[in-house]
């Protein structure tokens, strides 16, 4: 299955027309599907597995279209996978077989451990209270109709006895209407127009749906699978009237969406996992817009990680060594594309609603800044493949086609809070050689040229997403133009705490002069001042000396190695020398 030269460039403009997505949905069902035989094979000859792996293709016989509809279950990948790994789920394999063969109306019997007492059929639903040990599943060749399924019931013809108690579509009180005990059934989106053709499940009780950095929910209750349901819907419109490209991308290959547990910081967190790719894991937000975002930022995920089943796009492997905006710690190159893809994502969101007000001006600014940097450094990457090239070249013309906001203040801003956390991000990860450095303050003690300049190691900071600015410079640039207390964004972690004086306000306010000395005098006091030295970068910037300013923003660590050796030394100076230049009198203030 390859995509054509065409395809992939739509892709990489951050989108993909309707065939090139239907190529990335047939992609995972195949890939599926040979690791769902491959695992009941797995099992061996003669066993339950080889029972269930036929009444699979007795299934597909029948009714093709309803064990597709069963293996496409974005959680399938992750069993397969750690059942071939020497972890299988023998009760799974019985539940996908069991499911598609409801669908496909087929009469059946299968005996099913179920150490657990519960028994997932992934998308028909649930039985639980069985008891441990082992279950017998039944039906009788009723073929399963979806649109029951919310009413409480298992499918007629459907019955599941366990050692401690039986499940049945009538639940054995001879009315036919009533709920059953013990059956929790799959349950489904009603986003109403333009829903999605898929008809997406909320994933709230597959065992093998922990694939994520929190964890997920257990069952929803009913008002809050509700309020997520409306979320959902007005989301849902939103995106088709405002980003129609991206509603198709998610009526195409969204399955399911898995709750998570809340952040304690309260912020709105999601996720995609390669094992479970048709799946997107999230909060249940405060509001449609929010949800929007983040069902656009995982669609991306789930659109590269597609692609890069069917055609890689850089070398396996890799040191974790670049900068990503969104993270504080380094990441290997295909985590790199991957988050610069989601991020081009949610800078058209972004884009798509800068008139709103300032701070979604704000937003779109920021990210289109940080993604296109994180595309700069792939495109200067010698891992990519001649289609990982391709790839990135067509994610840097998107953004190139982008006006930036119209606001001046607003761009400026962005361009602050951009700068500073690169400035953070190498005091944090990179760690300059000590002989280097030693050779460094040599030729300055001799006030000779600075000498090549070795490269740093690269010492990860702790696995974090970056903040867009919570103390120093950018936070009183971030308030200023906000008029707000507020650092939430996306993708950014719990604000630090403030740490605003008087020369982060006055910078803040255009006074870069004056901030330069405030900043100048902590140092002096305290060369570890982090913020600090992030203001005296972003006012070089300011104030036209940009060598420096690169020489600050790019190996900030060096500058304070040297500093550290030489007490007293002035950052700016010392990053003038550093950049070739001679320390010529500042320009006046901006």
């Amino acid at each position: 299955m390859v995509l054509s030269p065409a395809q992939l460039a739509g892709l990489a403009a951050g989108h993909g027309d309707d065939a090139t997505l239907d190529v990335l949905r047939a992609g995972q069902l195949g890939r599926r599907r040979l690791l769902t035989v491959a695992a009941a094979r797995a099992g061996g000859t003669g066993s339950p597995a080889a029972q269930c792996l036929a009444l699979l293709t007795r299934a597909e016989r029948a009714d093709p279209a309803a064990v597709a509809h069963v293996l496409a279950h974005p959680p399938v990948t992750g069993w397969a996978t750690d059942a071939l790994h020497g972890r299988p789920d023998a009760a799974y394999l019985a539940g996908l077989a069991a499911a598609a063969a409801l669908r496909a109306g087929l009469p059946f019997t299968l005996a099913v451990p179920c150490p657990q007492g519960a028994l997932l059929l992934p998308t028909v639903g649930g039985a639980v209270g069985l008891g441990a040990g082992t279950a017998v599943v039944r039906g009788t060749g009723r073929r399963y109709d979806a649109g029951s399924a919310g009413d409480g019931r298992p499918p007629p013809g459907l019955s599941v006895h366990g050692p401690a108690g039986v499940v049945r579509a009538t639940d054995g009180s001879g009315e036919g209407h009533a709920p059953a005990r013990g059956w929790l059934p799959s349950r489904r989106l009603t986003a109403g127009r333009d829903a999605p053709p898929t008809g997406v499940l909320v994933d709230d009780q597959d065992p093998h749906r922990s694939r994520y950095h929190r964890p997920p929910t257990s069952r929803l209750d009913d008002a809050t699978a509700d309020r997520l349901d409306r979320l959902t819907g007005q989301a849902w419109h939103w995106l088709t009237d405002r980003l129609p490209a991206h509603a198709r991308g998610l009526a195409t290959l969204l399955r399911t969406l898995v709750p998570l547990t809340p952040a304690p910081s309260g912020d709105p967190v999601s996720a995609t996992s390669r094992a479970a790719l048709g799946a997107i894991a999230l909060s249940v937000p405060a509001d449609p817009q929010t949800l929007a975002l983040l069902l656009v930022h995982e669609l991306q995920h789930t659109k590269l990680g597609a692609l890069l089943d069917l055609l890689p796009l850089h070398a396996p492997g890799g040191a974790a060594r670049y900068r990503a905006p969104w993270r504080w710690d380094p990441r290997p190159v295909g985590a790199l594309l991957q988050g610069a893809y989601a991020h081009l994502g949610v800078a058209e969101v972004w884009r798509c609603r800068q008139h709103e007000d300032v701070r979604c001006a704000f937003e779109y600014a920021f990210w289109r800044v940080q993604t296109a940097r994180a595309v700069a450094q792939l495109a200067g990457s010698a891992e990519l493949t001649d289609d990982g090239r391709a790839f990135v070249a067509g994610m840097a013309g998107t953004l190139r086609g982008w006006e930036p906001a119209g606001d001046a203040r607003v761009e400026a801003a962005a361009r602050d809070v951009a700068d500073g956390g690169a400035v953070r991000w190498a005091l944090a990860n990179l760690v300059p050689d000590d002989d280097a450095v030693a050779e460094v303050a040599y030729a300055w003690r001799r006030g000779r040229r600075p000498p090549p300049i070795a490269a740093p190691a690269v010492v990860p900071a702790p696995a974090r997403p970056a903040s867009t600015g919570g103390t120093g410079p950018e936070a009183a640039v971030r308030r200023r133009l906000l008029a707000t207390t507020d650092h939430g964004g996306t993708d950014t972690g719990p604000s630090g705490a403030e740490r605003v004086d008087h020369a982060d306000r006055a910078y803040a306010a255009g006074d870069v002069g004056g901030a330069l000395a405030g900043y100048r005098r902590r140092l002096a006091e305290d060369p570890g001042d982090v913020d600090a030295l992030v203001g005296v970068a972003l006012a070089a910037g300011w104030l036209g000396r940009t060598a420096a300013a690169r020489v600050l923003t790019t190996r900030p660590d060096l500058v304070r190695a040297l500093c550290h050796r030489r007490p007293g030394a002035d950052p700016l100076v010392v990053a003038t020398w550093l950049a070739g230049g001679p320390d010529e009198p500042l320009p006046p203030e901006r």
